[in-house]
């Protein structure tokens, strides 16, 4: 009876292992960051920062020779215990199918392809708490309730995708009218993220252009958020390695965002509380209306990065600005400039270092806060 149990147990142990296991990875990154003028308002700030720290766990099951489920599941680390990364707070999940030479079919909620199309040759700042590139511009949000088809890279053209989202609004009784997309957002593809790229190693290409249609996003001049608005992007990086100078890699950005339907108009409350003649506090609430008609905003960035042959040294720059302009009121810029050191102690730790400054052009004093912070990333 025990070998038959014995039998039994490592038959079951056989079975189990073909089934793929889930990889289990992630990112802890922290930094200590002196901030001087960190609200533009004079006051400096000494932090330790977990920068979009994360650990998830993510994999492939083969059905059958041409399909695939595919599933991820990601969650936040606040390595310092405080601030914008909360402990296991949502970031990407998915559950989809994948199908062999043509493309995956992913459900779920994660970054938009609009997000994706600019990568790390397009934000040498990415991550950072303070400096990422989504305090400079529009259009770096990761999206609830997506439905997303990624066709395969060797579909038609060897390095050339597409890629395309539609994310259902789930909202059957508000209209949106004020906040940049007129009516309900009740239906299949409320918003819409798309993108086309090409990639070839041989050449050190890499380029892509993306569009948001009745996507909510950011206007950080005029601390907007969720204005459902329509943007393009296009972002491209050049690898000079293959052309006699190892390490050199330049990377663009250039970007328009528009709310879908000019007709923004955003409403606040303000309160004030006084005694009448009987000694009773009274309270007067009163709300304002702000139009915002003619808002847009113009974006671009340039980086260069130089990894140093033979050494574990990388050294990057970074200008990235924004323009956003509103009907009878002057423009606004924001602008951030910056460098970075990299050590790489192996492929998955590195020490580095940030120096930069942004710049609000609209500010009569205190117009630019300056970030000096040291850091460790490790990856798993």
């Amino acid at each position: 009876m025990k070998k038959l149990l014995l039998v039994a147990a490592v038959s079951t142990l056989g079975f189990s292992t073909v089934q793929a296991a889930p990889t289990l990875y992630g990112k802890l990154n922290v930094t200590l960051d002196q901030a001087d003028n960190f609200d533009f308002a004079g006051n400096n700030v000494t932090a330790l920062n977990s920068n979009a720290s994360r650990i998830g766990i993510k994999g492939e099951e083969k059905l059958t020779d041409k399909l695939s489920v595919l599933y991820l599941a990601e969650w936040a680390i606040s390595t310092d215990g405080s601030g914008s990364d909360g402990d296991l707070n949502a970031r990407n999940r998915y559950l989809g199918l994948k199908f062999k030479d043509i493309g995956s079919l992913k459900a779920g909620k994660y970054d938009s392809y609009f997000k994706t199309a600019a990568g790390n040759n397009q934000d040498i700042f990415n991550d950072h708490t303070i400096l990422d590139m989504t305090s400079v511009l529009h259009g770096e949000e990761r999206l609830n309730n997506v439905i997303g088809f990624e066709t395969d890279k060797n579909l038609i053209i060897p390095g050339l995708q597409f890629n395309i989202m539609a994310q259902q609004g789930e909202d059957t009784k508000t209209d949106n009218t004020a906040l940049g997309q007129e009516g309900k957002r009740n239906g299949f593809g409320d918003s819409i993220s798309t993108s086309l790229s090409y990639e070839n190693k041989d050449y050190g290409l890499a380029a892509a252009i993306a569009g948001n249609f009745g996507v909510a996003g950011k206007y950080n001049a005029y601390s907007l958020s969720g204005v459902y608005s329509d943007a393009i992007r296009v972002t491209g990086s050049f690898d000079f390695s293959k052309y006699g100078v190892d390490g050199l890699v330049f990377g663009a950005l250039w970007q328009n965002a528009k709310p879908t339907d000019d007709k923004v108009v955003i409403t606040t409350s303000s309160s004030e509380t006084t005694q009448d003649a009987n000694g009773f506090d009274q309270t007067k609430t009163t709300k304002t209306s702000t139009s915002y008609r003619g808002l847009e905003e113009d974006s671009f960035g340039l980086t260069l990065a130089y990894a140093i042959p033979s050494t574990p040294w990388k050294v990057k720059g970074e200008y990235i600005e924004s323009n956003t302009s509103v009907d009878t009121r002057s423009d606004r810029k924001i602008s951030q400039y910056g460098l970075g050191v990299d050590y790489n102690l192996n492929k998955q730790a590195r020490l580095y270092g940030v120096l930069a400054q942004q710049k609000r052009d609209w500010l009569a004093s205190d117009d630019k806060r300056t970030v000096i912070g040291l850091g460790m990333e490790y990856n798993f």
